[in-house]
């Protein structure tokens, strides 16, 4: 018996080594996945933020040969910022010249207004033939002058180019409207190459705005093959690559707004920085992330149009639903990205609508 109970007790004992082992394993396991995660997040680098923010930048730096960045500085030297909406016409007509194609007759102070900037224009479509850009992250944004900054003279550069090209198409100058509508998605382009949160949000309105042109000018114009594929290889990705760009942005966000924090002795202006920054950034995200997602339901759309046009050039009418092109398109492509249901195509006589389920 008494050997039965020591065998019992060792056995037991055994049991305890064993399981303080696996704790201690767990524990470790556990601490390296948290550390690693941790250090991926940034949140275990004790550099300050100016020498995170520069070593980011470095990270991106590339040849000036190759920047675009280096381009379009060039151009907010030697050209006045531009109006999104030149005080030539009236509100109405802006809308439209913008949504539409349209003839310099009917608007030709507008098209006055846009023959006297044919120098940038050009300017612009050369730089668009260049894939890379870097601008500086903004240290300061107080700092910042409107007229040194690129970023926020894009958005009249992009108006422009886009009632120009729409006035070219309707003129059937259609391989030069391409070529303006290709040049504003590469602004866009630029933009979003940026690890800076403001600079996407311009990337994504700049390509928003050509988006819904292209819409109607693929709809309503005749297009040849050779121009279609141009359209294709000007338009991004329809993957959805939101969290890549997230991840580096939302670092680059909180560097800038440790950068600012005052001293805890000022503690006035300490506490107006920690209300101001204490809020969630939830709210502001989540707009971010639904115009980025309209902006890519547009994309996709322009995809699918090309993909219909095709198939009224080879049959003479629209298909009859969206199966009949489906081979050409892979199932994300005909995927709305807002709510992950496939695109609704409606064929009405000689017109069709194409949109989302959750769309009115």
């Amino acid at each position: 018996m008494s050997e039965d109970k020591k065998q019992k007790r060792e056995t037991d004992k055994a049991k305890r080594r064993f399981g303080r082992l696996w704790s201690v394993l767990a524990f470790v396991a556990a601490l390296t996945i948290v550390g690693g995660l941790t250090w991926k997040a940034g949140l275990w680098d004790y550099r300050s933020a100016d020498a995170q923010l520069a070593a980011i930048e470095a990270a991106y730096a590339i040849p000036e040969s190759e920047d675009a960045g280096v381009a379009y500085r060039k151009l907010t030297e030697n050209h006045l910022p531009l109006p999104r909406d030149p005080p030539v016409v009236d509100r109405q007509a802006l809308r439209l010249t913008v949504e539409k194609p349209w003839l310099s007759q009917d608007y030709p102070r507008l098209s006055a207004w846009l023959d006297e900037r044919q120098d940038l224009i050009s300017k612009l479509l050369d730089i668009s033939k260049m894939e890379k850009c870097r601008l500086p992250i903004p240290l300061d944004r107080q700092q910042v002058s409107y007229f040194a900054n690129p970023v926020r003279q894009m958005r009249g550069w992009a108006y422009m180019l886009v009632r120009s090209a729409n006035m070219d198409a309707a003129e059937v100058r259609i391989d030069a409207a391409i070529e303006k509508y290709a040049c504003v998605l590469q602004m866009g382009s630029h933009l979003r190459q940026q690890p800076v949160l403001d600079y996407y949000n311009n990337g994504v309105a700049n390509e928003s705005l050509v988006l819904d042109a292209m819409k109607e000018f693929v709809t309503r114009t005749q297009l040849t093959e050779k121009q279609l594929a141009a359209i294709e290889a000007a338009l991004l990705p329809a993957e959805d690559k939101w969290k890549k760009h997230l991840r580096i942005m939302l670092k680059v966000q909180r560097l800038l707004e440790r950068r600012g924090r005052p001293r805890l002795t000022d503690w006035r202006r300490y506490w107006a920085y920690r209300k101001a920054t204490s809020k969630s950034d939830d709210s502001a995200l989540s707009t971010t992330r639904g115009f980025h997602l309209r902006t890519l339901a547009n994309r996709r759309n322009v995809h699918i149009l090309i993909a219909l046009r095709r198939f009224k050039n080879e049959t003479g009418h629209w298909p009859q639903s969206l199966n009949l092109i489906e081979p050409s398109l892979s199932t994300e492509m005909l995927t709305d990205p807002r709510d992950n249901t496939p695109f609704v195509y409606e064929l009405t006589g000689e017109d069709f609508r194409l949109h989302g389920k959750g769309e009115n």
